[in-house]
């Protein structure tokens, strides 16, 4: 292990990640968000940050699944696990309209590196679909097992998703639509969504003797994670500094309500404070905002509203 940083994730290898302290883990992206780093530097941390999905051992984190962890701690890890699966192969098939609208020459250079890694979360999910769960080892036919696992509030945001990078595709040197994708792709879903989703996963498995393949993995994609959020910042950023504001808004209006309500119940000892993951994600949403130049203002109205959500769905 290098010498001891308050970013130990940054330079641990693979075999480290599962045995590094928990607090250092939730807080890296954090850390890395609040340094606003640049496109060029995001691209150098991903050259130095690299793991193979393929190099993660899962046999006996199958033998642990069916034999030592108690029901709940499986279905938890079931309902995350499929997810994942749709959460990763949507973020790999709606990056290339977001790489290809993208204004700089070194947002391509970076977008490039994010699609690597969601090829690569991608195929780990494929494997703990089939390695642990069970579940279908062709891909086309996993995606449909996996969907039909996932809450209706996910299926709702996976549909926002697909009609937002629908625009985008049709007007792909649309500045306006590019920002509109960066803010539902890169802040709600990565910000809010995955990253919360993999924290909580990583908490869930800390100190129990367990899974450690799992561990492994989803601690590498909370380190992926701040890079990709940290990009979408610095994109939103400069968008708002440029007068698209408004259209940010209106996407993060749409999306962060469903998304802070896509887990059932949200009763999940997802952090040591003992939070739920709403409120995890509503902690995400007003740090993230605040570091494009988003008011508090419209950070509370976001969240009345996700408030109001579940009585909404209840009448329909």
């Amino acid at each position: 292990m290098p010498r001891w940083s308050t970013l130990l994730l940054d330079d641990a290898s693979l075999a480290e990640m599962p045995k590094l302290p928990l607090k250092d883990v939730l807080r890296h992206a954090d850390l890395v968000t609040e340094q606003q780093p640049q496109p060029q530097a995001l691209y150098e941390r991903w050259e130095k940050q690299q793991w193979s999905a393929q190099a993660i051992e899962l046999g006996p984190d199958r033998e642990d699944f069916d034999k030592r962890l108690p029901k709940a701690a499986r279905k938890m890890i079931e309902e995350s696990i499929a997810t994942f699966i749709i959460g990763e192969y949507t973020g790999l098939d709606l990056l290339g309209p977001i790489l290809t609208g993208a204004p700089e020459e070194r947002d391509h250079l970076y977008l490039g590196t994010q699609i690597a890694d969601e090829t690569r979360h991608t195929q780990l999910m494929l494997r703990l679909g089939e390695e642990i769960l069970g579940l279908d080892p062709d891909p086309k036919r996993m995606l449909v097992q996996a969907w039909n696992m996932v809450t209706p509030a996910h299926q709702e945001l996976s549909r926002v998703e697909t009609e937002i990078i629908r625009e985008l595709q049709q007007h792909p040197s649309d500045y306006r639509r590019w920002l509109r994708a960066v803010a539902l792709f890169h802040l709600i879903t990565e910000g809010v969504l995955a990253l919360v989703g993999q924290r909580a996963i990583v908490n869930s498995l800390h100190g129990i003797p367990l899974l450690a393949g799992l561990k492994a993995g989803f601690t590498a994609m909370c380190r992926d994670e701040s890079r990709h959020v940290s990009f979408g910042l610095h994109a939103l950023r400069q968008g708002v500094l440029e007068g698209y504001g408004d259209d940010i808004r209106e996407i993060v209006e749409i999306a962060a309500p469903i998304a802070l309500n896509i887990e059932e119940g949200g009763e999940v000892d997802a952090a040591p404070q003992g939070l739920t993951m709403k409120q995890l994600g509503i902690e995400s949403l007003y740090r993230q905002l605040r570091l494009i130049g988003i008011e508090k203002e419209f950070a509370d109205h976001v969240v009345d509203l996700s408030a109001l959500k579940p009585a909404a769905e209840e009448d329909r």
